[in-house]
């Protein structure tokens, strides 16, 4: 693999993209070729406002890395929070766009938070590779198809809800992702190179409860020798109603054992591809 060296200028970011649905994420975009990335996060804890009946809604807290320009290649993976209006299952998933759209869900369904710390790691099957092999909680879960190139310039991260927008709510999470250089390092995004979407929902006195929601967001930094780095984006979700005072966010959660892991990642990096270049 070559080293982490700079492209042309990275194209606009994903988040300049008009959301389609209830979202909250952070878009890195930078000059610098990215080879991979691993990013931790918890299950949180869902809530419900909506009157019987109750509906469905899926929640995505999902991290993508486009390997095209035009950011029309990609894959992913996350966490799917599904809820039928008797409980919410939990499952891990992973998604190909590599040609098409193939969606593989990993092991079980669950029915509660565990509250634990998770991750997710995509790295190269192989030097200059256009493959990548996807890791959950570091047991590989699968390899991609061929990506048109073997790194990328554009990645996202964060939630996204899909029906009963204003009636659902989540505890706070903290996605703390990580790139892979081509040095075998994993970075954090300069504060710079990234940027945020939240959109808020209509919440206009009379309006429609559905549609009034909003994400409560914070990006939390970390001083380094020249600026600041990235180490988590955080998200809250209420149940907004209109007009009415918004709740207070939850409290931040430990990142002691996300740190533990983003360090096991490293070695996990150091020992498959022999020792990095410093």
């Amino acid at each position: 693999m070559p080293l982490s060296g700079t492209s042309q200028a990275a194209e606009a970011s994903a988040c300049q993209r008009q959301a389609r649905y209830a979202v909250a994420n952070l878009c890195g975009d930078q000059a610098e070729h990215m080879y991979g990335m691993f990013v931790t996060f918890t299950y949180p804890t869902p809530s419900y406002g909506a009157p019987p009946p109750y509906g469905v809604a899926d929640f995505y807290n999902e991290t993508q890395m486009f390997t095209d320009a035009a950011m029309t290649k990609s894959f992913a993976f996350g966490l799917n929070m599904h809820y039928i209006g008797t409980g919410t299952d939990f499952r891990p998933y992973w998604i190909d766009f590599t040609a098409d759209y193939t969606y593989h869900y990993i092991g079980d369904r669950a029915a509660e938070s565990d509250g634990r710390v998770h991750s997710f790691m995509a790295i190269p099957s192989c030097d200059n590779c256009k493959t990548w092999d996807i890791f959950y909680d570091f047991e590989q879960v699968g390899t991609t198809g061929a990506q048109p190139n073997p790194s990328s310039n554009h990645l996202m991260t964060g939630w996204t809800l899909i029906d009963m927008y204003g009636q659902v709510g989540l505890s706070q999470t903290r996605n703390r992702v990580m790139y892979l250089n081509g040095n075998y390092q994993f970075q954090r995004f300069d504060r710079t190179n990234i940027s945020t979407r939240a959109p808020a929902g209509n919440c206009a006195p009379g309006a429609d409860p559905k549609y009034c929601f909003r994400f409560d967001t914070a990006v939390t930094t970390t001083p380094s020798t020249t600026s600041e780095r990235v180490v988590s984006w955080d998200v809250t979700k209420p149940i907004v109603n209109p007009s009415a005072s918004p709740p207070v966010a939850a409290a931040e959660a430990t990142g002691a054992e996300a740190a533990a892991l983003e360090r096991r990642a490293q070695e996990f990096v150091d020992a498959r591809y022999g020792k990095a270049v410093r």
